[in-house]
């Protein structure tokens, strides 16, 4: 959700191991307060996975977010990484950027270096075997150009300037075969003027201008107010009116499991003392399901598709004491209930900014998966 504050990551080379990484940043700072649900968000979304209870699965999707390359300076995933997750059974992820490091003036040219580093992740990505949703404006709505933050709707970031960006991004990357999906911009909130329908209007510029490169490829269009799945009926009550001449939009909400939504709380027992902040329920392994359920409910009144492209669970829940049942049980109670709905889900998250120490990460602890594979191997 808000942005990470980077710090310096070196790039490891492919005989680099991932289990010596270490925290850098952290995974986000704390916000203040805060069918037709079948497809994958792919070209191909009725392709077959069989899975170990002979269940065979539609479009149901778990891939994972794989980010680094949006901080400042930008860490980039490697090929050890990346092999790590296919070798576990992944086969999507969400590669995130900044728009600043593609563009660093607004309506600028693009910066090569940046430019080929984000390229060679997805030649990484090509090699293990990983097909890739781009999103390369983990920006929230927004855009810093020597010192100052424009928003959308402020009459400096406007939606052609979003689109001039799209545009030359798709001419950019377009010819790489793994990629599988745009995301337009991450968790848009708290933006000038009529702030959802800002975001509308730049969502529906950008669309068009991908839809001029790519006739093909899905459009991921996250909701306003963080994309926060609860919400989402209020926070975008037009958004299911975006033109998209190929017919091809998937709307993406994002769940976590603690108080807030906010995926900065780590302890399950303290988030379970204070309570669902968002619904005003209790937290318990059900509150995914609760948060999720209105987004679903949306997606079917207006015959659209959609998922969850992030989602996470600490894996502690007491401090200073062993036991992640807790945390687990929810993780496990909101992928079933994405499973039923046939709602792809994208796990948050992975990189090399986040380290061994990230309570919702995925990196191997002292040479041993994480608890959440868990849970996660059993949707893949």
């Amino acid at each position: 959700m808000l942005a990470r504050v980077g710090g310096h990551v070196r790039q490891a080379g492919d005989d680099d191991l991932v289990e010596g990484q270490t925290v850098r940043v952290s995974r986000r700072t704390i916000l203040a307060g805060g069918m037709v649900v079948a497809g994958s968000g792919l070209p191909n979304p009725r392709r077959s996975i069989a899975r170990a209870t002979k269940r065979v699965r539609k479009s149901f999707v778990c891939g994972l977010n794989c980010s680094g390359l949006e901080d400042s300076p930008p860490g980039a995933p490697t090929l050890v990484m990346l092999r790590y997750y296919a070798r576990r059974g992944i086969r999507y992820i969400r590669l995130p950027g900044r728009w600043e490091h593609f563009q660093p003036a607004l309506g600028g040219g693009f910066d090569a270096q940046y430019c080929n580093l984000y390229r060679s992740v997805l030649e990484y990505c090509k090699v293990a075997g990983i097909r890739v949703i781009c999103e390369p404006c983990h920006n929230f709505g927004r855009y810093k150009e020597k010192g100052q933050t424009y928003r959308f709707g402020d009459g400096r970031l406007t939606p052609a300037a979003f689109a001039q960006f799209w545009s030359e991004f798709c001419r950019r990357f377009g010819d790489m075969s793994c990629i599988v999906g745009w995301d337009l911009m991450n968790e848009p909130y708290d933006l000038a003027g009529q702030g959802g329908l800002s975001w509308q209007e730049a969502a529906q510029a950008a669309i068009l201008a991908i839809r001029d490169i790519d006739g093909v490829r899905p459009v991921w269009v996250e909701g306003y107010g963080y994309s926060n799945p609860a919400t989402w009926p209020a926070a975008n009550p037009t958004l299911h009116l975006l033109d998209d001449p190929a017919r091809n939009l998937i709307f993406s909400a994002h769940c976590y499991l603690d108080r807030d939504n906010s995926g900065t709380h780590y302890y399950w027992d303290e988030e379970a003392r204070i309570g669902d902040q968002i619904l005003g329920a209790p937290l318990d392994r059900d509150t995914g399901i609760r948060r999720i359920r209105p987004f679903v409910e949306w997606l079917r009144t207006h015959s659209l598709r959609g998922n969850i492209g992030e989602c996470g669970a600490g894996r502690q829940d007491a401090a200073g004491r062993p036991g992640n049942e807790g945390w687990l049980a929810a993780l496990d109670a909101t992928m079933r209930f994405c499973d039923e709905q046939d709602m792809p889900i994208y796990y948050w998250g992975t990189g090399t900014d986040l380290g061994t120490a990230y309570p919702y990460g995925l990196e191997p602890i002292h040479g041993k998966d994480a608890p959440q594979w868990r849970i996660l191997r059993k949707y893949l």
